[in-house]
Order: C-alpha cells, then sequence, then structure tokens
C-alpha cells in the first residue's frame, strides 16, 4: 500500500531521503504513529497590531499570534482511513508559549478526482487546499499550497503556505521551515526548527476524531 505523498510524487517518492520516505510512507496499515519533539529556532511574522485579530483563528488551530524564540514543539502524526474511507495523515502541532500553547493542525488526504494532496486545515477542517509536492535535490520535500476552498463549495483568497522539510543526518532529526504568506498583508507565521522523532505502535483506539486533538 502506498502512502498519500507516495501516490501525489509517484515515482520521485523513491528520490527522498531514506528518513524522510519513512516519514512520509506512513500508512494505516502500518499500526504506527509518529511522535515528534523539538525547538523552533523562532517563530514570527505578522505585525503587531494584527496579531490580535488572529486570535479567533487560533480558537480552530490554523494560526495564532504569538511569536518567538526557542519555543518547545511537538508533532503528533496518524494515518487512518476516516469516515468516507479516505487514507488520511492528521498532523497535531503544538507549540508550547510562556503564558498559553497554541496548535497548527491539519488533516492531509489523496483525491483521487485532483490526483494531489488535498489538506483539510484546523480541527474542524472547515477549510481546504491543494498541496503541490517537490522533492528537492538533498532529498528534502517542499509542499505549497494552491487554491483554497471553504467546505469544498467556495472558493476562498487567502494565505498560501510553503512547508520545506529535509532530515538532517548530523543531528538525526528532521529540519522544517513554514511560511504561512497572504497577498495582502505578507507573511502571518513563520516557523523554523528541528524535530527529533520516533515511531510508535498504536491502536485505532488511540486515533482522536479526525486524528486531530480537541
Amino acid at each position: 500500500m502506498q502512502s498519500i505523498y507516495h501516490r501525489a510524487l509517484g515515482e520521485e517518492f523513491h528520490n527522498l531521503h531514506p528518513e524522510m520516505q519513512k516519514k512520509y510512507g506512513l500508512t494505516s496499515k502500518q499500526n504506527l504513529m509518529i511522535l515528534g519533539q523539538g525547538k523552533m529556532t523562532e517563530i514570527r511574522g505578522t505585525h503587531p497590531v494584527i496579531r490580535p485579530f488572529l486570535t479567533f483563528l487560533a480558537k480552530d488551530n490554523i494560526v495564532f499570534a504569538e511569536r518567538g524564540k526557542d519555543v518547545p514543539f511537538t508533532l503528533e502524526n496518524y494515518a487512518y482511513e476516516d469516515e468516507m474511507g479516505r487514507e488520511t495523515v492528521s498532523w497535531i502541532r503544538r507549540f508550547f508559549f510562556p503564558f498559553s500553547i497554541r496548535g497548527f493542525d491539519a488533516a492531509m488526504r489523496y483525491d483521487e478526482e485532483k490526483q494531489a494532496v488535498v489538506d483539510d486545515l484546523g480541527k474542524s477542517g472547515s477549510l481546504q487546499t491543494e498541496l503541490k509536492l517537490h522533492v528537492t535535490p538533498e532529498g528534502g520535500l517542499f509542499m505549497e499550497s494552491e487554491d483554497m476552498s471553504w467546505q469544498e463549495k467556495w472558493n476562498v483568497s487567502g494565505p498560501t503556505t510553503s512547508v520545506y522539510e529535509h532530515y538532517d543526518e548530523q543531528e538525526e532529526a528532521y529540519r522544517v521551515h513554514v511560511h504561512v504568506e497572504h497577498p495582502v498583508l505578507g507573511t502571518m507565521l513563520m516557523y523554523e526548527g528541528a524535530v527529533h522523532t520516533e515511531f510508535l505502535p498504536m491502536t485505532y483506539n488511540n486515533i482522536p476524531a479526525r486524528g486531530i486533538l480537541d
């Protein structure tokens, strides 16, 4: 069984670093979850005057107003079949600020019609965006969002997200760089850092609803 990322990349998947293939090759048939822990070197973006308006998005774990350096970070990935029987991988990201814990969550699935990975954003999954995937020369993975829609019905003019990840053999960690940019407001959120990852056995009883924690 191929993972959703393998299906989207095709033969290009084999050009990923072996550790990247292991992570992005995860399927629901393996009965494994991914637990990552690390620090984001810096979290920045959005003018301070505008940040309070991000509060309502923080409730759905899409974007948040807090910024800082050396922010502790955790990541959980679950591969499962959703209520429609579609292979899905959840991304549960938590950022531990001094006075709050913020989330940036998503559930990714492969869309047969579009032949692409679709990202259902936030706890609600109301916002969707199609992802364009590319393997870099050093075996990393670059993902960039394209069209965005609300409940898969109405097109939405909003920010684009680019994610670059590669495996650092010296640190034995995954290095990630995420950039969320709005066409008018500019950089809304940018963070980068290193994540040490382990693969843990699990059963379906371990998986939260939609693979996303409340």
